[in-house]
């Protein structure tokens, strides 16, 4: 495939170059800047004549002689970009002030991974429309980044980051209430051991994830579903820390008032490598301030990824390192276990009481005090919720 040369040659060597051939050129005339209401939507055709349609969010502060980091965020099952962009705020400046963020739009409005998208190859197109976005955009090739909501979270998550060639070009993966369907059948399914086969080509592999223990959509504790079996979070996350070689040990804690637990997986070299929040009676949403969740889950997410870089995780890391137990100065931590065996089972998965976590990253993370449930969404459809300014 002809986008496969151009996407070697753009991602050489990172210790060649971290820029893409897009670097010095100015922006198409059509291409606006800035937040929500400037996000262009655009249409890309891929290799076998595909008309693909995608947003595309510029920030204020793009310079075309600067290379930029970019972020890919897919939509869930049944959504589009616009409703994506809309939820994940990733077009707010205030939260996102550095990032172009790419918002594909799926066949069928889903994407590879769920039961019905067979025949699916947004691998492929991913791969292809990056490719393409590097050679028009100055973008900094050690921080590609991908992560979405639900479908398009395990997508991120899941699919890309265990394909072979994927995960050796997105420095690191994001999943937001992930539906990570894994075998063939809902016959025999056990959320805590169902294998979830993977091909990453490089360790360790970041991977951020969130979601709501009242999931009622992709339940917190998996099980199955639409003829396939979904892992517990717990089992899912592990499964990631003993890829990278860091063991099923976790640090854990308290946060937003204890309406939030974290959980990382790392060592003494990847600190955090792996990082998954269980936030009290959320639903199946993106968690945010404008939802009634107690914070919003973007700040964390940039966060993660801006720790993180193609470059600087590309040694695989001691399997015999301890965990590391270093978190946010605020918050006070302890160590769990889990063994392969008991992995899955959520009583494994220990919280500690903490004081209240306080950003001390580039990207301000707020806690808003509210007596809102977190499942009333505080949307025009929705009533008995509040807007907040």
């Amino acid at each position: 495939m002809r986008y496969i040369i151009l996407f070697q040659a753009i991602f050489a060597t990172a210790a060649q170059s971290a820029a893409t051939s897009g670097c010095r050129k100015p922006l198409p005339g059509s291409i606006e800047r800035g937040g929500a209401r400037n996000t262009n939507s655009l249409e890309f055709v891929t290799s076998n004549g595909t008309v693909r349609e995608y947003g595309l969010h510029i920030p204020t502060t793009y310079d075309d002689n600067t290379p930029s980091p970019l972020a890919f965020s897919f939509h869930g099952r049944t959504r589009t970009w616009q409703e994506q962009e809309e939820i994940s705020g990733m077009s707010n400046e205030t939260m996102n002030p550095n990032y172009l963020v790419v918002y594909p739009q799926g066949i069928d409005e889903q994407w590879q991974g769920d039961p019905e998208a067979v025949g699916y190859d947004d691998v492929d197109f991913t791969l292809e429309l990056l490719a393409n976005l590097s050679s028009v955009y100055c973008l900094d090739t050690n921080k590609i980044y991908a992560a979405g909501k639900s479908n398009g979270g395990a997508f991120a998550a899941n699919v890309l980051a265990c394909h072979s060639k994927a995960s050796g070009v997105f420095a690191a993966f994001g999943g937001i209430s992930g539906a990570y369907y894994q075998g063939d059948s809902e016959n025999d399914c056990s959320p805590g051991t169902v294998p979830i086969p993977c091909n990453a080509s490089r360790s360790p592999i970041p991977v951020f994830t969130t979601h709501g223990d009242a999931d009622e959509t992709i339940p917190y504790d998996g099980g199955p579903r639409r003829d396939r079996c979904l892992p517990n979070l717990p089992h899912f996350m592990t499964e990631w820390s003993e890829r990278n070689g860091l063991g099923a040990s976790n640090a854990t804690s308290s946060l937003y008032h204890k309406n939030v637990v974290q959980y990382y997986y790392g060592n003494n070299k990847y600190p955090d490598v792996n990082a998954h929040y269980r936030v009290h009676g959320l639903g199946h949403y993106w968690p945010s301030l404008a939802n009634g969740s107690s914070f919003d889950a973007t700040p964390l997410l940039l966060n993660f990824w801006d720790k993180w870089t193609l470059d600087a995780v590309s040694t695989t890391p001691s399997a015999t390192s301890s965990p590391s137990t270093t978190l946010p100065a605020s918050a006070t931590s302890s160590t769990s276990s889990a063994s392969a065996s008991s992995a899955g089972t959520i009583g494994q998965w220990k919280k500690t009481k903490s004081k209240t976590y306080s950003s001390r990253d580039s990207h301000v993370v707020t806690h808003r005090s509210t007596n809102l449930p977190f499942n009333c969404l505080c949307m025009a459809e929705r009533t008995g919720c509040p807007v907040f300014s």
